[in-house]
């Protein structure tokens, strides 16, 4: 029997099987190899792998704290919103002397238990306890009690330019910073010149800059102005005051002039004129849900606003991405922008606010969002912090002032945007090193208060809104100190005579020039280094942080401010004259000094009564009456001066009451409450005597003109918020 031959037997043995022989072929093959064994090792160095796998990393995750100082002093309206018993929305006007100041916010204490159906939170009110005056806890804090966000966190990073702005009309930003002012500076006994720009200029003492379009004043014109760059002598005015946006030049101020408009500077750097340009930021997260934000544990601030806390559920992966210079990305931004989102719209307050704007006629202005809901809040507008000038354009304060308009802002920004326009900034070849000059500010106010005078025609726009820096940085790497020496390769390539790019780019690549190097001249590139994570020049520049997991981890605690767009800080007092009483016909007089008592800036009233001397309660005068004649009248109101009064109460006021077919002098107390025997209500009054009251209001003056003013700036010395005792209300 041959080896590929095999007896198969049957599977069962019965006595009456025959055996049977069968030929298989069978093939045998191996498909398999044998590992080979050699003396081959390699030896794993775990740290140096670390740091390679975290430089050539570029994702990034970020998480930490937003610390609010935020407040309401730019509320609506003081007006207490609730629900009756059946329902119905109703409001309460707050009196002046009931609105108090709690942490910067402005509200009022719930004193009155018989109206506990307000709801507030989904909690309901109780004896004394606080309520701000909208907009409110609920719509500008950076998280609702309810998890609602009233704010969008995004991370942007700046992505292109742009210099064809004005900040002066008639001049863009790329032919330098504007002058907007000259004046003449004395300086032991000596004439200099001095000027304003519009916005900073980044100047010190001692620096060049290049003066455009000064008119040389000269006869014959012996200044050279556009010759040579000119040095700066010093900084400031007369005072030494505003250095940022002075400077002043060792040239006699009859010899040179200028033209607004037309007239800028730029700062030289060895003989380099600087560039001036707006960065603009891109989105490289969209929406609420890339993260997460929720209260932060023991979180709340110094003026007891809640501290919020994020974590961004997105890597942020940079690879490939370039900045507004082609360079790497060295810096991220932290945006913050108010959104319009920031309550139920069921809740009661919102339906309030709501029924009125859309009963109102603003048909000229968007009041509603893409989805047809109706907008709180304006659409954000943007700006800068700039000098006081109406030839100025983009200053944020400005904004609504009629005396700026036309003026060129920002404007119909949403949270929804992609990309944003940012910072001003100043850029030199020679430093390569870009220098902020002015932030940029989103400006946002309340639709009820910027139409106030379209919603009711009786009242006076309220335009002064709230400002906010949206963009703060994130450092994630840093370029070095120095500056690489110029690496010159065309000499080399005239030498060599190399015609072809390709060459040429590899030339390039051969003395390690990075793409992101600034060409100085033809083929000669200069250039920074962008130092490795943790590592730290003689300056103390660099980045460090955690890295685990293929990402880098960076904390981040920052502070957002909500500012006024512009504090008052000056105020006059101004007074109304009422008169009350029977001749106040269809109470026009009653219904304005009840108004006035209303009004947040009400400070005080007095009584314009005539002083008298009584004997006794019994001295009829005769005394001089409101017409001007002399008798006397029933409900007659004096001031009695005469401390010796007989059979009286002494100094104070009296009204002259007929009882039978006697007139006596019954003392009485003015209120502003119910009338008794003893009382006189103001409020109420219509007696045949008139009364005369002189009504003392405060008006709060800012620099801009934006209508009227319910609450003085931090800077005033005044506030009789502060002055109040909660004692008084509970």
């Amino acid at each position: 029997m041959e080896k590929t031959n095999k007896i198969l037997l049957n599977s069962v043995k019965l006595p009456e099987n025959v055996d049977v022989t069968t030929q298989t072929q069978i093939s045998i093959e191996n498909t398999n190899k044998p590992l080979p064994l050699n003396d081959i090792s390699t030896a794993v160095n775990q740290a140096e792998l670390a740091v390679k796998e975290r430089e050539e990393s570029t994702t990034y995750r970020f998480y930490g704290v937003v610390k609010p100082v935020i407040n309401n002093v730019l509320f609506n309206e003081n007006v207490k919103i609730y629900e009756d018993d059946e329902n119905n929305i109703k409001t309460k006007t707050i009196l002046s002397s009931n609105i108090f100041e709690k942490d910067g916010w402005v509200g009022y204490y719930n004193d009155e238990p018989d109206e506990d159906a307000l709801q507030f939170n989904d909690n309901k009110s109780a004896l004394c306890d606080f309520f701000a005056f909208d907009p409110g806890y609920d719509r500008l804090r950076m998280l609702d009690s309810d998890g609602k966000q009233n704010y969008l966190l995004k991370i942007v990073y700046p992505f292109e330019n742009r210099d064809d702005i004005e900040i002066v009309k008639g001049v863009k930003l790329k032919e330098g910073i504007p002058i907007i002012e000259k004046f003449p500076i004395r300086i032991n006994d000596r004439e200099y010149v001095g000027f304003k720009t519009a916005m900073n200029h980044n100047l010190t003492e001692g620096d060049f800059i290049q003066l455009l379009n000064f008119i040389d004043l000269t006869s014959p014109a012996t200044l050279n102005l556009n010759a040579r760059p000119t040095r700066v002598f010093k900084l400031g005015n007369q005072t030494n005051e505003n250095k940022l946006r002075t400077f002043v030049l060792d040239i006699n101020p009859l010899e040179i002039g200028f033209t607004k408009g037309v007239t800028t500077i730029k700062r030289v750097v060895s003989g380099t004129p600087s560039k001036y340009y707006v960065r603009r930021f891109k989105s490289l997260t969209y929406d609420y849900k890339d993260y997460d934000l929720y209260p932060a544990a023991y979180g709340v601030t110094y003026f007891d606003d809640n501290v919020a806390a994020f974590n961004f559920k997105t890597d942020i992966d940079v690879k490939g991405l370039k900045d507004n210079l082609g360079r790497p990305l060295t810096e991220l931004y932290l945006a913050t922008i108010k959104n319009d989102r920031d309550t139920d719209p069921t809740s009661v307050n919102a339906q309030y606010w709501n029924s009125i704007i859309n009963e109102s006629d603003l048909s000229s202005v968007v009041t509603t969002n893409a989805d047809g809901s109706t907008r709180f809040w304006t659409k954000i507008s943007a700006g800068y912090d700039l000098e006081t000038d109406v030839a100025v354009n983009y200053n944020i304060r400005s904004f609504g002032d009629p005396n700026y308009t036309p003026s060129d802002f920002f404007i119909d920004i949403d949270e929804s945007d992609d990309s944003f326009d940012g910072d001003i900034v100043e850029y030199n070849d020679n430093t390569l090193l870009e220098v902020t000059l002015e932030v940029v500010y989103h400006r946002v106010n309340t639709v009820y208060r910027e139409y106030l005078s379209i919603i009711d025609n009786n009242k006076e726009d309220k335009k002064e809104g709230y400002i906010y820096n949206p963009f703060s940085l994130i450092r994630i790497r840093n370029f070095a100190n120095y500056i690489n020496p110029p690496v010159d390769i065309q000499k080399i390539i005239n030498n060599f005579n190399i015609v072809s790019p390709i060459e040429i780019d590899e030339l390039k690549k051969s003395f390690q020039i990075p793409d992101y190097a600034t060409e100085i001249d033809t083929n000669v590139f200069q250039w920074r280094d962008v130092l490795e994570i943790g590592f730290f020049d003689t300056t103390g520049g660099g980045v460090n942080y955690p890295f685990e997991s293929g990402a880098h981890y960076i904390y981040l605690d920052k502070t957002f401010y909500l500012r006024r767009q512009d504090p008052p800080c000056e105020f006059v007092l101004i007074s109304e004259d009422i008169t009350l009483g029977a001749s106040d016909i269809g109470n026009v007089q009653q219904n304005k000094f009840l108004t006035l008592l209303n009004d947040p800036t009400y400070l005080s009233y007095k009584l314009i009564i005539p002083a008298v001397s009584l004997f006794n309660t019994s001295d009829l005068g005769p005394f001089l009456l409101s017409d001007g004649t002399l008798g006397i009248q029933s409900g007659f109101l004096v001031y009695n001066v005469n401390n010796n009064i007989t059979d009286g109460a002494g100094v104070g006021y009296y009204q002259l009451k007929q009882i039978g077919s006697n007139y006596v002098w019954v003392k009485v107390t003015f209120t502003l409450d119910t009338d008794s025997s003893s009382t006189v209500d103001i409020l109420n009054y219509n007696g045949i005597a008139p009364l005369n009251l002189e009504v003392t209001l405060a008006d709060y003056i800012g620099e801009y003109e934006l209508g009227k003013r319910d609450i003085a700036g931090g800077c005033v010395d005044l506030s009789l918020l502060k002055e109040k005792n909660i004692d008084d209300v509970c």
